[in-house]
């Protein structure tokens, strides 16, 4: 039996985030240089999105006091922190991103807190965040090159703050600002037939800025940490959430919503989805004598196992082992008044 109450009205978010699992997957294992590689634009960036979103959703339904707020997802933060490190010491062919996504969590929470009422204030630090990344990027990794002999555990937080080849907080933060700022407008902008238009313009826009960087000299590469990489993924992952809700709604209204039991399994078990990742890979690199991932058949098994696991999972116990560990970690809270409750919201 199910451990906890649902709420369809987030099945949305729900399913973008099992969008970025699945994008995940593509994105680490489909062959280098093919064109499964366009993932790779859309996978951390929606992440972040989501994280922002989420915890906009539940400042608004929620209200948390501020102490719990912050306790809570400084607990997460630091959960994701130590699973990353231990996820990463397991398999090294990946970049595991959850230390950098733990160390999100704990920042954007009490920036989150300052700026969740303020959605044009947000966009605006956001903007900032993304012309200012660049620059905080550079000098990281000068700070490293001159620190051969820093600490090991200075070196990990400054990269995962501002230096990391692939990700970085002080990237990903400006993203997350996106996603809190969405989540003042999202029933709107998801309500049909709205969202698809919605939905199509961020996409639109997110190409025009893509376009835009790649012709300029510092490029709009995936994870580059430039302006209009960061500027043209927040767009991207906006869009790739609204229209998340706008392909759930509309393949219910056809009858077809079962469709998408997959997906959204595996967007409320993501941690446990990203676990199970790693786990089959290093199971895999063991037997193949740490061989390349990189392997359509590799792609294929691993989609079958996360998703097929965290559907299983979800339909049979209604909840994956990790994230029974985080629900234990947060604070119960009161729905607010003349709203439903919100489980998965900050899942």
């Amino acid at each position: 039996m199910p451990t906890h109450s649902r709420s369809t009205r987030l099945d949305g978010l729900d399913a973008a985030r099992g969008l970025a699992v699945v994008s995940m997957l593509i994105a680490h294992l489909s062959p280098v240089g093919g064109p499964a590689n366009i993932t790779e634009y859309l996978t951390a960036p929606l992440f972040a999105v989501v994280i922002g979103v989420a915890m906009g959703l539940v400042l608004e339904d929620r209200r948390p006091p501020t102490r719990t707020f912050l306790r809570d997802n400084a607990l997460r933060g630091i959960l994701l922190v130590l699973l990353g490190v231990l996820l990463q010491a397991l398999y090294e062919q990946i970049v595991v991103v959850l230390p950098y996504l733990g160390l999100l969590i704990i920042v954007l929470a009490p920036v989150a807190l300052l700026l969740h009422r303020m959605p044009i204030v947000t966009l605006g630090v956001a903007a900032g965040l993304a012309v200012l990344s660049p620059l905080v990027m550079e000098r990281a990794r000068e700070w490293m090159f001159t620190h051969p002999d820093a600490p090991g555990m200075v070196v990990d937080l400054v990269r995962w703050l501002a230096a990391g080849s692939s990700y970085r907080v002080v990237s990903l933060l400006a993203m997350a600002l996106g996603g809190l700022a969405l989540a003042t407008v999202l029933r709107r902008a998801a309500q049909m037939p709205g969202a698809w238009l919605v939905g199509g313009v961020l996409l639109v826009v997110s190409l025009a800025a893509y376009v835009l960087g790649a012709a300029s000299p510092d490029g709009a590469a995936a994870y580059s940490g430039t302006t209009a990489e960061i500027v043209g993924a927040t767009l991207l992952s906006c869009g790739a959430v609204v229209l998340s809700f706008a392909v759930l709604q509309t393949l219910r209204d056809l009858g077809a919503g079962r469709v998408a039991d997959p997906v959204l399994a595996t967007g409320r078990l993501a941690l446990t989805a990203y676990t199970l990742q790693v786990l089959w890979l290093a199971l895999l690199s063991a037997l193949r004598d740490g061989a390349p991932d990189d392997e359509w058949w590799i792609l294929g098994s691993s989609l079958v196992l996360v998703v097929g696991a965290c559907w299983a999972l979800d339909r049979w116990w209604g909840t994956g082992p990790l994230e029974w560990v985080v629900h234990r970690l947060r604070t119960p809270l009161p729905a607010a008044p003349g709203r439903h409750s919100s489980p998965r919201a900050d899942a």
